[in-house]
């Protein structure tokens, strides 16, 4: 079951360093384009970027960076960054830079929303306003990606997550940092406090571990944990109860039975040893016929 994990966009803002601000989502009204960009390439396949695209423009001002976004608006006036670079204008106020994005952007086509769009701004000197370009929308098509995986038991105890729970994870990018997170919910809300995401790095192939910690969790509690990548933006999400442990084995009867005290009988050790032996052999024998009929 999937988890709204009420902290997680904000979380993995501050620790993917992501510029949510949405500035170029929507440009205020009152914003002329008095710049003009165009791309070499506007579809890409969801989270393969590859070499980027090519970015030319006119209009800007000869001094000061320009800042080039890749957004998602939602909707004509909402929407969030997906990421953010400045290049440096021409002496002229054009530009012309090869971009590399890092974010995820969402499966969309060119006419629908969500819409992903390229934009530039540029802060004109000793005021407020901005020099805006026009937006040039993105398709991005689906991935034949495989999902990332994530090895996490299917209910957990209060004494495992004190004592320390492995987790294996892969499907991610070869050796990038992987940021996850754990909470423990009761009653709709999380008991232990979240100081951000942790972090740790896959391995060539994309895969590695990390160890969960959690003192206090109650049976009745649900486990809520994410796991994303930083460069791939790849992620896995879910939620899974707290129950009780099972109980201990029985200790087994360390008691030594009478020696066939009854029967009058006296066998030595060897023999009784080569008894045990034979019974053995027999059962196992017994079994793996009965399993091959």
């Amino acid at each position: 079951m999937r988890t709204s994990f009420r902290v997680r966009a904000a979380a993995v803002a501050a620790a993917v360093a992501l510029p949510f601000a949405g500035l170029l989502a929507a440009a205020p009204a009152h914003a002329a384009e008095t710049a003009a960009i165009e791309l070499d390439q506007t579809t890409f396949v969801q989270g393969e970027w590859g070499t980027g695209f090519h970015i030319t423009g006119t209009g800007f001002l000869g001094t000061g960076d320009v800042t080039v976004s890749v957004s998602t608006a939602y909707g004509p006036s909402s929407g969030e960054g997906i990421y953010e670079t400045t290049v440096t204008p021409a002496a002229d106020g054009t530009i012309d830079a090869q971009v590399v994005p890092t974010g995820l952007a969402p499966v969309t086509g060119a006419a629908e929303y969500p819409k992903v769009s390229v934009g530039a701004h540029q802060a004109q000197d000793g005021t407020e306003e901005l020099i805006f370009s026009n937006f040039v929308t993105l398709t991005i098509t689906e991935s034949d990606r495989p999902d990332p995986t994530v090895t996490f038991p299917q209910v957990v105890s209060p004494e495992q997550l004190a004592a320390g729970l492995t987790v294996n994870f892969a499907g991610f990018d070869p050796n990038e940092p992987i940021f996850y997170g754990v909470l423990v919910i009761r009653n709709g809300e999380p008991i232990n406090e979240f100081n951000g995401l942790q972090e740790t790095v896959a391995d060539g192939s994309g895969a590695g571990s990390f160890v969960v910690t959690i003192p206090g969790a109650q049976v009745g509690d649900s486990l809520a944990y994410y796991v994303t990548g930083r460069q791939s933006l790849l992620e896995v999400e879910a939620e899974t109860p707290v129950v009780a442990a099972p109980p201990a084995p029985a200790p087994a009867d360390a008691t030594p039975k009478a020696a066939l005290a009854e029967t009058g009988v006296e066998l030595t050790a060897g023999l009784v040893g080569a008894g045990v032996l034979a019974l053995g052999v027999f059962a196992l024998v017994a079994r793996r016929r009965f399993a091959s009929r």
